[in-house]
This record gives C-alpha cells, sequence and structure tokens, in this order.
C-alpha cells in the first residue's frame, strides 16, 4: 500500500485515459496510448523480445479521427513492462513503456495541453 501511494505522490500531472484510436510512433514503434499527462505517456506496442530499446528517443502522437498530429517530442523510458510471448515458440511480445517528456518546446507544451482538455472533455461523463 505504501509503495503505491508513494509512486502515484510522485506524479505531478494527472493522466488521462484514452480512447483507443489514439496512437504513438516513431520510426521503430507503432503503438497504443494508454493514458497521457502533461509530464509523459504510457503505450504498448508489439515488438521482438530480442530488440533493445533505446533510454531517449522522440515519438509522435496521432489521433486519425480528430486530425491531431503531434510529432518529435523528446522522451525518457521511465518502465518498461514485457509480457509472455504471445505464442510459445515466438519472441513477439507486447512491451508497455511508461515514459516521461523532456525538453518540449512551448509549442509541443501548447499543444499537448489542448489534446488533453479536449480529450479529458470527452472522457468525463
Amino acid at each position: 500500500m505504501d509503495k503505491l501511494k508513494t509512486q502515484s505522490e510522485r506524479r505531478k500531472h494527472k493522466r488521462v485515459e484514452m480512447a483507443d484510436d489514439i496512437l504513438v510512433f516513431n520510426e521503430t514503434t507503432f503503438g497504443q496510448i494508454i493514458n497521457i499527462s502533461q509530464g509523459g505517456l504510457a503505450f504498448r506496442f508489439l515488438t521482438n523480445k530480442e530488440l533493445a530499446q533505446e533510454s531517449l528517443f522522440r515519438i509522435g502522437i496521432l489521433n486519425s479521427g480528430s486530425g491531431f498530429f503531434l510529432e518529435n517530442i523528446p522522451c525518457k523510458t521511465i518502465t518498461s513492462i514485457d509480457s509472455a510471448p504471445i505464442h510459445p515458440t515466438g519472441s513477439t511480445i507486447v512491451r508497455r513503456n511508461g515514459v516521461m517528456f523532456t525538453d518540449l518546446s512551448q509549442e509541443q507544451i501548447h499543444k499537448l495541453e489542448n489534446f488533453l482538455a479536449d480529450n479529458a472533455k470527452k472522457i468525463s461523463h
């Protein structure tokens, strides 16, 4: 219990759950955003369990339904959890990463704030 309480208190920003059609991508990854905040996001994607991942990288966010697109977001991996292989003899897994945004430009901050405000309205009932 104390561990969960400590972890939740570390977060500076409220997380917003995302619809299934909000995607994250870069040159090597294409996945689904689970939740997002002003400070970072969690996403899941298919990958090969043998592939190493960079701790610092850039991503883009895409919502084809609304036309929202934000690219070149600098991130740092905070957590990474791998599932068991999808097939017993295979090496494809679902990886869940939690990332923190780093060094966002003022334009990226503004677009992200608007995106969060728009999506928070859609999700809250």
